[in-house]
């Protein structure tokens, strides 16, 4: 298993090396699936998102500059280690924070994020990520056009990806230009009552499932009274099992609850992969009646290997 995730529920209490003061709400949410090795998913997890929150450009409000910052320098690090090795690993991700009612999303590679809306019954997903594959047009001619190559729909005909950390082989200084690139696609949406859930997974679930399968999946089992470790489980189950992945699935679910009264004690589920529970917390000044803004956003996460 060459995958790895990261859930920070409060980055402001949970990370101790990080101090936020200009964001009462912070979370973050990764996905990192590595390939020829899990070196770099395993360094991603650990420092992408502090060097996202102690970027200057995070502290000054410039949120997407400071997650390209974060992107940039970690990017930069996985290389310079991978060189002093002489190994070639790499990763791609998606991740997303929520500041005050506010989402952001970033991707490299093939993992992808969507946010779920249902409005007069009606669910959507709304895709908040883009998919970095050599094989397409227009990273194909980014590609090309800086003296690369693409055939057999892969970089020199290896790599599928066109977006990844590490994968040194294809990048500076081993290479004249970074032929495989660091630089997320990133998107941004301000949290309304009509966003229910956050899905972020590998390629292992959207090589199977379309973005609007995997919506209406989601809505559909939370609908019937399956709690969230439930439907995170049954999303990797269907992708695994059912419609038989050729590669691993790591999905986080994150459950939006907008709700009239004060919501509950929240409660934490523990099955025998790792999947949690609490409570998810909007922007107050977004006007809706929201959950109780001591409690956290409700987050659960599913990873199993292919069988």
């Amino acid at each position: 298993m060459e995958d790895t995730h990261k859930r920070i529920d409060d980055v402001r209490k949970e990370e101790k090396g990080i101090s936020i003061t200009n964001f009462s709400q912070v979370a973050y949410y990764g996905v990192y699936d590595g390939h020829g090795g899990a070196q770099t998913a395993e360094m991603v997890v650990d420092e992408l998102h502090s060097k996202i929150f102690k970027s200057e450009l995070f502290d000054s409000g410039d949120i997407v500059a400071a997650i390209h910052n974060g992107f940039q320098e970690m990017d930069k690090y996985v290389v310079e280690e991978a060189n002093k090795q002489n190994s070639m690993h790499g990763c791609t991700c998606v991740c997303s924070l929520v500041l005050d009612g506010v989402v952001y999303f970033a991707n490299i590679g093939d993992s992808e994020g969507i946010l779920v809306e249902v409005e007069n019954g009606n669910v959507t997903a709304k895709i908040m990520t883009k998919a970095h594959k050599a094989n397409e047009p227009s990273e194909k001619d980014r590609i090309e056009s800086m003296g690369g190559h693409v055939f057999f729909g892969r970089v020199y005909g290896s790599l599928a990806v066109s977006r990844s950390f590490g994968d040194a082989k294809y990048k500076r200084p081993k290479t004249s230009k970074d032929f495989v690139s660091w630089e997320p696609y990133t998107d941004v949406q301000i949290l309304s009552p009509i966003h229910k859930y956050m899905i972020l997974a590998c390629d292992g679930l959207f090589d199977v499932m379309k973005h609007n399968e995997v919506a209406e999946m989601t809505h559909k089992l939370f609908e019937e009274g399956l709690d969230a470790p439930s439907v995170a489980k049954h999303l990797v189950t269907t992708a695994v099992k059912d419609l038989q992945t050729e590669d691993n699935v790591t999905v986080i679910v994150v459950k939006i609850e907008w709700t009239d009264q004060e919501c509950g004690e929240s409660q934490t589920t523990q099955n025998e992969a790792p999947v949690e529970d609490k409570t998810p917390q909007p922007d107050p000044t977004i006007n809706s009646c929201i959950s109780d803004p001591e409690q956290q956003p409700s987050t659960h996460v599913q990873t199993l290997p292919q069988e």
